[in-house]
């Protein structure tokens, strides 16, 4: 089954960095070599199943809240979902999805009794964005400040490029799931616009990799998070645009975009009073005119979608575990940029 599976992906270079054999193989686990055997094109599918077994239990250990547990998970899910190796592509998916169906039943249900009209829908989403949004956290006000050095810019800005440099993929996986077309369409002009449209060097990863070489970053597209909070984070995310359910990936995808605006404006300024150019902060000032009437549209993908009462659960359901990553993450980064001066 594995190698019908793996059979039509072209083999990577093992030189590649972000490569799932050479990542299980460096965590020197028990696990991680039961995982890699099963990766094996050749592989029998019982050792598909042991892999899987392998991954679930200790999804339920991780869950349950064993922290050690719960690194190492997370670790072999982001090597399973995230790297870019084609030839293991198709069985990483597989052990990634057994997994994701464990995390699903354990992530708490949003409350909603009945299904809720358009307008207290938004309000809810609109309390959740204000309690909670990555904009009140002390890191993005210490930023928006001006306060913050250009060391500590660099730690926030490598962890800017981790959550970017890849996004139009995962968001391509939510693209799928729509059947849509015009829901489809809807998100393609996303991505269209997140490649630069018509020039490549106008994408969104491009110019945040000008804005990473002026500051004095390396721009890796081939970058392996070790941070565990960065990690879980991208799991999360990648989790739920996969999910065929899409009121979980939408949820992670709207409440992205309509903090944008905001957050870059404040980001932009800061960048510029940093000494900064106008040319080499491009990626957060673009992203001020350019997301509010993108959010309208994306708005309509949910506005049509609301009547189902399973979709909003799912969609509020999301929501609060993005929340719940995304503070835990941005905690750890702002640990991270104080240690620096």
């Amino acid at each position: 089954m594995n190698a019908a599976m793996n059979a039509t992906m072209p083999a990577l270079t093992l030189a590649a960095r972000n490569h799932s054999l050479q990542q299980l193989d460096a965590l020197q686990s028990n696990r991680a070599r039961i995982l890699a055997r099963a990766l094996d094109p050749e592989a029998p599918f019982a050792h598909l199943h042991t892999a899987s077994k392998t991954l679930t239990s200790l999804a339920e250990d991780a869950l349950k809240g064993q922290d050690a547990a719960n690194e190492e998970y997370q670790k072999l899910l982001y090597i399973l979902s995230l790297s870019d190796d084609t030839g293991t592509a198709l069985t990483r998916r597989w052990l990634s999805n057994e997994a994701y169906r464990v995390e699903e039943r354990h992530i708490p249900a949003a409350e909603v009794p009945q299904a809720l009209s358009e307008a207290e829908f938004l309000a809810r989403i609109e309390q959740e964005v204000a309690a909670r949004s990555r904009e009140k956290h002390p890191m993005s006000e210490y930023i928006f400040e001006g306060r913050a050095s250009r060391a500590q810019l660099q730690v926030f800005l490598r962890r800017q490029w981790f959550r970017t440099f890849r996004l139009y993929r995962d968001a391509a996986d939510l693209l799928v799931n729509l059947v849509d077309v015009d829901e489809a369409a809807a998100l393609g002009r996303y991505l269209y616009g997140e490649l630069g449209e018509e020039s490549e060097q106008g994408s969104h990863p491009r110019l945040l990799a000008k804005l990473l070489a002026a500051i004095g970053l390396e721009a890796d597209f081939q970058a392996v998070s070790t941070l565990p909070e960065e990690i879980a984070y991208l799991n999360n995310r990648v989790r739920s645009f996969r999910n065929p359910d899409v009121g979980w990936g939408l949820a992670v995808f709207y409440i992205t975009e309509i903090v944008v605006p905001g957050n870059h404006e404040k980001l932009y300024k800061a960048l510029l009073k940093a000494g900064l150019s106008e040319d080499e902060a491009e990626y957060y000032r673009i992203h001020v005119s350019l997301v509010p009437p993108r959010a309208k549209r994306e708005w309509s993908l949910i506005a049509k979608r609301l009547p189902d009462h399973a979709f909003q659960k799912s969609f509020l359901t999301s929501l609060a575990q993005h929340f719940r990553v995304e503070r835990a993450y941005y905690d750890a980064v702002w640990e991270e940029m104080q240690r620096v001066p």
